[in-house]
């Protein structure tokens, strides 16, 4: 029988807040982000099942990888649910590109009340500039799962949020070559770091953030709904993937994703069999 991994979380330099009552965003004092609004959340996080199943796990103009399986792992469980943690650090291009992927994703089981938005850092930076959002001071829930995010640093390289002892072991233990040799665009030791319930990881960018230059935030969220777009595709095939790796986690939970035409390309590419 699998263990179960079981912690408690203590996210130094969260603070849970939300947009209420449509008030105007607000701006980060500490990084400079800027709160997004509730249409741009619904744009990112919003399931559309007819983009999704369209794309499947295809992009036309790039590669598109999948979080790695490793069996034989005690199972990561929070409040009960599956834990998804996310490593990764404001002024990294590769985690600027791996949010878009993965706030969809987690939109597809609860929903993010908070979102800020910013860019990676400037040159001579790889990829400068790439816009994304911030998991600092983001609020996410779900019945599903439990996501833990921890952004290190600020996008001009100062420290941000202190890695809780859990998510540092993860951390340590699993973003190295042994375990994550070469996935997506980064190698074992890299940023972002994916543990998906100790079950699927990944390390680095699952496409390149060239994709999103020269784009606001707001031009990227409005185009979500095109499946003809390079960078729509590669935005939706990647969330797919992350997808299914969830589901596998929650036993198919919900049914209205987890078996949606998409996904299920997203499983059958993956290999999973559940």
């Amino acid at each position: 029988m699998v263990a179960v991994l079981a912690f408690m979380l203590v996210l130094v330099g969260v603070r849970i807040s939300g947009n209420r009552n449509g008030a105007s965003p607000s701006t980060d004092a500490t990084t400079g982000a800027r709160q997004a609004s509730s249409t741009l959340l619904k744009e990112v996080t919003g399931f559309n099942v007819g983009v999704a199943n369209v794309v499947g796990v295809t992009s036309p103009v790039t590669a598109v990888t999948s979080p790695v399986k490793i069996a034989g792992q005690p199972a990561l469980t929070f409040h009960k649910r599956p834990a998804l943690v996310y490593v990764g650090a404001e002024f990294c291009p590769f985690c600027a590109a791996e949010r878009w992927p993965l706030a969809m994703a987690l939109g597809r089981f609860g929903t993010f009340s908070r979102l800020d938005l910013t860019v990676s850092a400037p040159a001579p930076e790889a990829y400068p500039l790439t816009p994304t959002f911030t998991f600092y001071q983001s609020t996410y829930s779900s019945k599903y799962v439990t996501f833990v995010s921890v952004e290190t640093e600020t996008r001009t390289h100062q420290p941000l949020m202190t890695m809780p002892s859990v998510e540092g072991a993860l951390f340590s233990k699993y973003d190295v070559e042994k375990y994550l040799p070469v996935n997506g665009l980064g190698p074992g030791g890299s940023i972002p770091f994916l543990d998906f319930g100790n079950r699927f990881f990944q390390a680095g960018a699952s496409f390149t953030p060239a994709l999103l230059a020269g784009m606001s935030q707001s031009t990227i969220a409005k185009g979500l709904d095109a499946p003809t777009s390079p960078m729509t595709a590669a935005i939706v095939a990647s969330a797919n993937y992350l997808t299914a790796d969830i589901c596998a986690l929650t036993r198919e939970r919900p049914t209205r994703v987890c078996l949606s035409s998409g996904v299920k390309a997203a499983d059958r590419k993956s290999g999973l069999r559940w």
